[in-house]
Formats: C-alpha cells, sequence, structure tokens
C-alpha cells in the first residue's frame, strides 16, 4: 500500500511536524478550555496541511466521550447550523441529557420558530441552553471552520460566539485560512478578537523530517535509495507538504519492491509531478494574487537566480523601494517568498518560478 497520500483534506499516514501540534492542541484544550488555545487559527499558505491538521483533531477529539465536535463550513447559515447540529448530536450521544428543552420543536431537520421573537434571539437562547445542560455534565464543544473568509455569516457567527466564551460556557473554536484571509479577518472591527487567538503557522516540512520519511518509507517498501537521491528528493518538495506527498506518492507508484530509485526515474516523474502541482495548487494560488503582486513575482521569476535582489526586482518593476517593500511584504505574509539574506528573496514552493514563467506567456496573451 502506498505509504504517501496527496489527497487534500485527509489526513496522511506521514503526517511529517504536525503530530506534536496535534497532541500539544488536544492535551492543553483538554484539561483547561480556558486556555489560550480555546480560540485558535491554522494559517498557511495553500497544500500546507491546514485542512488536514483540523481533521486529525477532529477525529481524536471525537473519540473522547466528554467531548461535541461540530464541523462547519463557511458556505453555510452557521448559527442555525450550528444549534442544530449541536442539538442532534447531543441527544443522540447522550440521549435524553437535553430532553428538557421544551422550547426546542425538531421537524425533520427544521426548528419550529416563533414568528414575534428574532430568530437571532432565539438560535442565542437554545445554544444557551444547550451548552449549559453540557456544562453541568462537564461536557465540551469544539466547533470547527474551515478556509473561513470575512463574510457576513462569519461576522454574526464571531459575535455570538464571543458572547458565549464571554458567559464560560463550554465552547471552543479553531478556524483554518489563508494567511490573507486571516489578515483580513483580524483587520475586521467585529473580528478584532482573533488578534489575541492563538495562531498556528504551518510552515515548511523540516529538511531532516523529510528526508528521514522518505528514506524510512522507502525501505520499508524495499526500495534502494541512495544518499544523494534521497537529497535531491528532499530539495524537489522545498517542505512544501502538498509536494512531499506528491513526489513521494508517485516515486512508489513508479516503482516496485526491489527497485532503485534514481534520477532516471525522478526525471521521468518531473513533468507529471509539476503539472500536478500546477494544476492542483499553483493555479489557484497564483490567481488569487493581486496585479501588483503578480508583477512582482514574475519580476522574481525573470532572475536567473534563486535568491532575488529586491533592487533588481525594483528595477523590472520600474518602481521605487517603498513601493516594492510593501508588496514583498504582502507575499511574505502569503508564505509565497521568504527572505534570503539581507535584501534578498526567494520563492517557498517548490519548481514555482518555473510556474510563474509558464503562466506568464498566457497572461500576457490573456487567457
Amino acid at each position: 500500500m502506498n505509504p504517501f497520500n496527496p489527497n487534500f483534506g485527509k489526513v496522511p499516514q506521514l503526517f511529517l511536524d504536525r503530530n506534536q501540534i496535534v497532541n500539544e492542541y488536544i492535551s492543553e484544550l483538554d484539561s483547561n478550555l480556558d486556555s489560550p488555545l480555546q480560540t485558535s487559527v491554522i494559517y498557511g499558505v495553500r497544500g500546507s496541511g491546514k485542512t488536514s491538521l483540523l481533521t486529525d483533531i477532529s477525529n481524536q477529539l471525537r473519540q473522547k466521550g466528554h467531548w461535541i465536535v461540530i464541523d462547519l463550513t463557511t458556505n453555510q447559515d452557521l448559527i442555525p447550523t450550528l444549534t442544530y447540529n449541536l442539538y442532534q448530536e447531543a441527544t443522540s450521544k447522550f440521549e435524553q441529557l437535553i430532553g428538557k428543552l421544551k422550547s426546542i420543536k425538531v421537524s425533520g431537520v427544521e426548528f419550529q420558530l416563533k414568528n414575534d421573537v428574532p430568530q437571532s434571539i432565539q438560535y442565542q437562547m437554545m445554544l444557551k441552553q444547550i451548552l449549559n445542560q453540557l456544562a453541568e455534565k462537564q461536557i465540551k464543544v469544539l466547533v470547527t471552520l474551515d478556509e473561513v473568509k470575512a463574510t457576513k455569516e462569519v461576522r454574526e457567527f464571531a459575535s455570538l460566539y464571543q458572547l458565549l466564551i464571554r458567559e464560560n460556557l463550554p465552547i471552543a473554536l479553531i478556524m483554518t485560512g489563508l494567511p490573507e484571509n486571516i489578515s483580513e479577518l483580524q483587520n475586521n472591527s467585529v473580528l478584532t478578537f482573533l488578534l489575541r487567538s492563538n495562531r498556528i503557522e504551518l510552515s515548511p516540512l523540516s529538511h531532516e523530517a523529510v528526508i528521514k520519511a522518505f528514506a524510512e518509507k522507502f525501505n520499508e517498501g524495499n526500495r534502494q535509495v541512495a544518499n544523494p537521491i534521497l537529497h535531491r528528493l528532499t530539495l524537489l518538495t522545498r517542505g512544501y507538504a502538498y509536494a512531499f506527498q506528491l513526489l513521494g506518492y508517485l516515486v512508489w507508484k513508479n516503482s516496485a519492491a526491489g527497485d532503485v530509485i534514481n534520477d532516471q526515474l525522478i526525471d521521468r516523474l518531473l513533468p507529471e509531478y509539476q503539472l500536478a502541482l500546477s494544476r492542483n495548487a499553483y493555479t489557484k494560488i497564483y490567481q488569487d494574487l493581486s496585479y501588483q503582486d503578480r508583477e512582482f513575482v514574475r519580476a522574481m521569476a525573470n532572475s536567473t537566480d534563486d535568491k532575488v535582489k529586491m533592487k533588481y526586482i525594483g528595477e523590472q518593476m520600474e518602481k521605487p523601494s517603498n513601493y516594492i517593500a510593501n508588496y514583498r511584504q504582502r507575499l511574505l505574509d502569503s508564505q509565497l517568498i521568504r527572505v534570503a539574506g539581507y535584501g534578498y528573496v526567494s520563492f517557498t514552493l517548490p519548481l514555482f518560478k518555473d510556474f510563474v514563467q509558464w503562466y506568464a506567456q498566457y497572461d500576457d496573451a490573456g487567457f
């Protein structure tokens, strides 16, 4: 069985540099709901493993008898969905635990709400009743929200959530999002409480962890791989979580027990590797950039060097240093580039320079 899994959102068998994050989060939140982890934000570039991390946390907490986990997505009407799902989970898992809540009438999948009372107030009352009774039984609730954005529904939900935690009700929240979306959230006047939330940054996987995982798994699969090849494979991932799973998957799939993994095999797989990176991650990443951000990365890609001088980028864009510095910071925050020495930057993602050069042709042609 292939030990590598490049599918988005799945918890991979090889969860490098992430298990410690999951274990520490669950241990602290489980022992003390009032800890700084009560409201947490996982952020990182697309493909860094945010949803996989969220899924792992959800799955592990669900196995504990004193937790209820409610998974939400931003395309839902969050407050009614949370209220209904929490009611269903509690009544199902704990039988008559909240059976005395006579104000809630469930018909199919809808609540019977009173016409003379605003729905927002009724849902708020319902949630408080449910959470208060769960608290009596020492049962806690974790709400997960994947790929959060500053939408009207999120703002309404955040306002209610703040009210619930101010009343010391047993509820916690963990969200995932792209760095630029998290910044937008924290700059919203309704969502400023997120500035005080615990932030979990998914930085690149360590070189040591990647090379060790490749060596161990290929050895377990009776595939022979020399140290220079392990080093090349590791460099081809640049610590990008999706790239690690994808490249490992392709190498395993295209080799068999007893085979030698060599440069010829890697060379043969490179086009498929690049195509999958482009199709499944890079195209969306690039398309979400502003026009100025694209100009910056295109200027970087024009350089023959991996470490690009800021002065060179300014010359390519024909813009002053203060203008360039603004977009440099934006791209650093988005984790698409990194500081590569004083006055230098480089791309964080593997083969992203090649992708930008390729995609720029279609940009210029108006596609």
